[in-house]
């Protein structure tokens, strides 16, 4: 078959002629606002984009939109309240749907009241497993009440716990903490208002349990549960980051037969393949996936949350290259050298919806509620930075990005990486100021399941960490979140902020103790080292150096004066950029979200003065705090559990 290749450009303005851009909307009349949180976006471009473009590119998969499983029935007008079921589901995606409509939005953050590093009885500093045993521990036995960092700093906890399920559901059994975490989720349902947000960094089907850094603790399986015929062993997932696409490539790739397994996951899942590496080798991926959804259920029933309206969010942020399920691993004709194979934006959603089903179909899994999340829909405008800022750039985040980037143009190079219309279109327009919302709304729902399966509508909008947060990223993300916004009042269906957060708090930090005309080394040598030695290409390590400026792999110091031109009040006591309440606030606010989700925290206990350490709430005495506060009392804010009832 011969197709026509159209160029990024003629693709833009072809779908924006689609959206009602051309100057009529399909049915003659004339587009109606889009209500809600967004700004600048017509009726007719959220509807027609959010229609059309998803049912072309998911294999139609979103126009199956019926039926008892759908969150709810919209007119397509806007300003409509959905009807809603009448279940635990219903009554929860109505609250998030009135609270937004309403301004208000609910606050939270990943494991909330499990981890922390703040201990309010002695006002000192602990390690995060240190706070959980003696803090979310003690909770689980009713030794004391749950608390959390921002709970010792607002005064509540927030109403909204995030937990993934490999620290909960395929958390090791020897390390105590999978009944906690469940405790934790019980105790936040069991509140009026409360609610569980749940992601899930799955290891990909070809993951070889053997070669965990902690085999001992996961070699013996959790269950093992029977699909189709296959016994498949469900094993716990034992920490590390396995998840991450660049965990298999060690060297480059000279053809189609180097490509790591693990980006075939998603293809094989779609297909129905079967999986040729590591302690599930023979089995259908598509079982695989199965199984473990099934063990979900299991493991919800067990501990009390069937029946219960959680929020589960598999396969996030698709639209990066950093998992194994991302959008660069979906070109599932070249990665299975099969020209029948479902392939692109149709594998991931048919991915998605084998999980998704599986889940559904257990009994007491028809309350689960299902989010769907891309990370950005279009590159910071504001992305330069000075050699002072690429500094402050975590050595592992630019090790990884700078593998993936690779990884990423050596499948381009082999035909066998997929490549994005939408995105690539909005690329096009990146010099000429914001793309059009309708250009972004069609690449957010570019791989979308369906109507059916989806109940909420996320995105993950994370800030830099090299700058501080800047006016142009506001209004980008503004743009992105009101997207969504537009898609969720078209669709009847909520929307939120999944994942946000800024990772400079610890570096405030640190900067706010530094004495005037100190230098600050922000990274150790042999952090630096690791990092650095994980790259297997000579010119990548080249380039690691350079960004550090650095002739050799060593510590990363900011000079006195690169310490001054970041932060010119340096030595003056603390620094605050109050992210929560010029960004966030402003943000959520905008794009009218029925709540926000950052994420968590992680300190081991040591140097917590001289490290990096990522924690995305501030603590009491953290500089920090006061503007948390100020944030966390603002009327648009429902940081307890019943402050949106």
């Amino acid at each position: 078959m011969n197709l026509i290749q159209l160029s990024p450009r003629f693709y833009a303005a072809f779908l924006l002629c689609l959206t009602a851009a051309c100057g009529s909307s399909s049915d003659d009349t004339p587009p109606e606002g889009s209500g809600g949180g967004s700004s600048g976006t017509s009726g007719a471009t959220s509807s027609s984009a959010s229609g059309g473009a998803s049912s072309s590119a998911s294999g139609g998969a979103s126009s199956s939109a019926s039926g008892d499983t759908s969150s709810s029935t919209s007119t397509g007008t806007p300003d409509d309240t959905p009807e809603f079921p009448d279940t635990p589901r219903g009554e929860l995606l109505e609250e998030l749907w009135t609270s937004s409509r309403a301004g208000k939005f609910r606050f939270g953050y990943e494991n909330a009241i499990t981890w922390g590093l703040y201990d309010p009885g002695t006002k000192q500093l602990v390690s995060t497993n240190g706070w959980f045993s003696s803090m979310a521990g003690a909770a689980s036995r009713g030794e004391r009440g749950w608390s959390s960092d921002a709970g010792a700093t607002v005064g509540e906890n927030p109403g909204l716990f995030g937990v993934s399920l490999d620290a909960m559901v395929f958390d090791p059994v020897p390390w105590n903490r999978r009944d906690v975490t469940a405790d934790a989720a019980a105790y936040m349902l069991e509140q009026p208002g409360g609610m569980v947000a749940v992601d899930w960094h799955t290891p990909p089907c070809n993951y070889d349990v053997s070669t965990s850094d902690f085999a001992d603790a996961i070699e013996t399986p959790l269950a093992t549960l029977t699909v189709d015929g296959q016994s498949v062993p469900i094993h716990a997932q034992g920490g590390g980051t396995p998840f991450y696409a660049e965990t298999y490539y060690s060297r480059s790739l000279g053809s189609s037969a180097d490509i790591p397994e693990n980006l075939k996951c998603i293809c094989k899942i779609a297909n129905d393949v079967p999986i040729e590496q590591g302690t599930h080798a023979g089995i259908s991926a598509r079982d695989w996936l199965v199984a473990h959804a099934k063990y979900v259920a299991q493991f919800f029933r067990e501990h009390g949350l069937d029946g219960k309206p959680i929020v589960l969010r598999p396969f996030h942020e698709h639209t990066g290259g950093w998992f194994w399920w991302g959008q660069p691993y979906w070109n599932c004709q070249a990665l299975l050298d099969d020209d029948q194979a479902v392939t692109g934006p149709a594998a991931y959603s048919a991915a998605y919806r084998t999980f998704a089903e599986a889940v559904r179909s257990e009994p007491g899994m028809e309350n689960v509620i299902f989010a769907y999340s891309t990370d950005k829909v279009r590159k910071l405008s504001d992305s330069e930075v000075t050699p002072a800022e690429a500094k402050v750039r975590d050595p592992e985040s630019l090790s990884r990005d700078m593998l993936r980037a690779r990884l990423v143009e050596e499948l381009s190079e082999l035909g066998a990486a997929y490549e994005s219309p939408p995105q690539e279109a909005i690329a096009a327009l990146e010099d000429e100021g914001q793309p059009p919302s309708a250009l972004l709304e069609a690449y957010y729902l570019e791989a979308y399941p369906g109507d059916d399966l989806i109940d909420i509508l996320g995105i993950d909008l994370y800030y830099p960490y090299e700058r501080a947060a800047s006016p142009a990223d506001l209004e980008d993300m503004k743009a992105m979140a009101s997207a969504v916004a537009a898609i969720g009042a078209a669709k009847g269906k909520p929307h939120a902020l999944t994942e946000t957060g800024t990772y400079r708090l610890h570096l405030l930090h640190r900067v706010g103790k530094l004495a005037a005309g100190a230098s600050l080394t922000l990274y150790p040598a042999d952090h630096v080292s690791k990092w650095h030695d994980t790259l297997f290409d000579e010119s990548l390590r080249t380039d690691f150096l350079a960004n550090y400026g650095l002739g050799s792999a060593g510590a990363v110091t900011l000079s006195s004066a690169e310490v001054t031109s970041l932060f010119p009040d340096a030595g003056r006591g603390a620094l605050t950029e109050d992210w929560y309440n010029t960004h966030l606030l402003d943000l959520a606010k905008s794009a009218g979200v029925a709540y926000a989700l950052t994420w968590q925290t992680y300190y081991d206990g040591s140097d917590f003065d001289n490290k990096a350490v990522y924690y995305y709430v501030p603590f009491p005495g953290h500089p920090e705090a006061d503007n948390f506060r100020r944030f966390a009392d603002d009327p648009a804010v429902c940081f307890g559990a019943t402050a949106c009832q």
